[in-house]
């Protein structure tokens, strides 16, 4: 009926507003010197090893940890080499790569058998979700997203191909890019396994051979290029808290709530269809995965982003069950899908309302931040002397200094006694590293690091620059 369209266009606006103003700030950031997150600098300083040929894996004991696979540090490091930076570049394949997934959630909803109008509501709620939940990775310069990109394409091809030989085969090698970006991303692989081992048998075999050639493969050409250091450090040392585990999975599900609510609809109707078992394993693992993970030190939202993927999966599934019921009432003739959609746009438009003045606090001191930032960088790069350790590593990055310390992994190491004081002493003596960049702590000196160390560069270097950005040093004794 007309009313119900009407009310389906009014959920949809709601969530092209909300997407809309979610994306205001990555566009305007996209190519500004400022820095959005210390991954940002971390990423584009080992793509900027990867390009030169350096030790993208330092051995055990190195100031600096190279946790991430190795595929996106070459693909924006590529970027970088034609553009003239790395930062850029990267950003700009994180927010094509949301946009790709936003892409895959509409195609496997179509190539499942949804209507159009629900693949939108998917792919709609999810986008208008990741940039207001995930704000913080929309348009940085980190690979999780373009992993998730690479993950979802390969899953729409298994999809659409119908689980051919040819389409295992190039979904299968799509999904290890994806792995071989981002490690941590098990949930969709997993459910694509149950999937297929649920659909049949010899697709299922083909599924795991080809699977496991690859792995096999890729595994022993890391090995030869870069040796048991590339193992060692996929492992590195990283505190873990239950209680942070909790609270941060306590506050992913009450920001996700609608979406989940509506997933848990589709429970009773997990065994009527494949795509409908498909979509709640997918759900589930990832809700354990990002469980598990999320209690690790360093561990933000992006542990997050399978569920974020996966509910969205089901919430679209969900309503298309629901679609044609007609909500109670005497002489009602509203249908629930397109009441939900409502509803869903309601919460996403005033979630992305509740952002407006942080977005527009941050665009309006926009030009200032980068004014520090190319002061800072500058500074780094008259006094640094190609040496200067940042916490802040865009600082680095951009006053063209070598990556000297992992203040996060450094860090981890030292609060799990895994790193003598004495190596901060050596490394923090005023001559080794000429600067070092902390940000804002009350003159506590860094978070990531331990008190005692903080003590150490604390006595041996005295402040020459401070702003929004942190505090600069400079040894104490000339």
């Amino acid at each position: 009926m007309k009313i119900n369209g009407v009310i389906y266009g009014g959920g949809m606006a709601l969530i092209g507003a909300a997407i809309t103003s979610g994306l205001v700030e990555p566009l305007c950031t996209l190519t500004r010197y400022v820095p959005l997150d210390p991954n940002e600098g971390w990423n584009a300083l080992f793509a900027q090893i990867a390009m030169r040929g350096g030790e993208l894996y330092p051995p055990p004991g190195n100031l600096i940890i190279n946790n991430y696979p190795p595929l996106s540090f070459y693909l924006v490091g590529g970027l970088g080499r034609v553009f003239g930076d790395n930062i850029f570049p990267g950003r700009v394949v994180a927010l094509g790569s949301m946009l790709m997934v936003a892409v895959n959630v509409y195609f496997w909803l179509r190539a499942s058998g949804s209507a159009a109008r629900v693949a939108w509501f998917g792919a709609g709620v999810f986008m208008a979700l990741a940039v207001t939940y995930g704000r913080p990775y929309a348009g940085m310069n980190d690979p999780q997203w373009f992993a998730h990109a690479l993950m979802t394409t390969g899953l729409v091809v298994l999809w659409r191909g119908q689980a051919s030989t040819t389409a295992i085969l190039l979904g299968s090698a799509l999904m290890m890019a994806g792995g071989w970006t981002k490690h941590l991303l098990i949930p969709l692989p997993f459910a694509t396994t149950w999937w297929l081992f649920r659909r049949s048998r010899s697709s299922f075999a083909t599924w795991l051979a080809c699977s496991a050639t690859l792995l096999v493969a890729i595994g022993l050409l890391v090995w030869w290029l870069y040796g048991a250091a590339f193992f060692q450090s996929l492992d590195s040392a990283r505190q873990y808290s239950l209680h942070v585990a909790i609270k941060e999975s306590g506050g992913a599900l009450k920001r996700l709530a609608p979406i989940i609510l509506m997933a848990a609809v589709l429970l009773p109707y997990a065994r009527r269809s494949d795509r409908n078992e498909f979509a709640v394993v997918y759900l589930l693992a990832a809700g354990l995965v990002a469980a598990l993970a999320s209690g690790g030190s360093g561990v933000d939202i992006n542990a997050f982003f399978d569920l974020l993927i996966a509910a969205s999966l089901c919430a679209a599934l969900a309503v298309e069950t629901l679609w044609k019921r007609r909500l109670p009432g005497p002489g009602l003739a509203i249908e629930a899908g397109p009441a939900l959609t409502l509803v869903l746009g309601f919460y996403v438009g005033v979630y992305a309302a509740t952002q407006i003045p942080s977005i527009l606090r941050d665009l309006r001191g926009l030009d200032a931040l980068e004014a520090q930032t190319l002061g800072a960088a500058r500074l780094v790069s008259q006094d640094g002397g190609g040496r200067a350790a940042c916490e802040t590593p865009e600082l680095c990055y951009w006053g063209h200094s070598r990556f000297m310390v992992d203040f996060f992994n450094y860090g981890q190491r030292l609060k799990l006694a895994k790193q003598p004081l004495t190596a901060c002493e050596a490394i923090f003596d005023g001559r080794y590293i000429p600067l070092v960049q902390m940000d804002p702590n009350d003159g506590r000196g860094s978070k990531q690091l331990t008190p005692a160390c903080n003590a150490v560069i604390l006595r041996n270097y005295r402040p020459v620059l401070t702003s929004r950005l942190g505090v600069i040093l400079a040894p104490a004794r000339p």
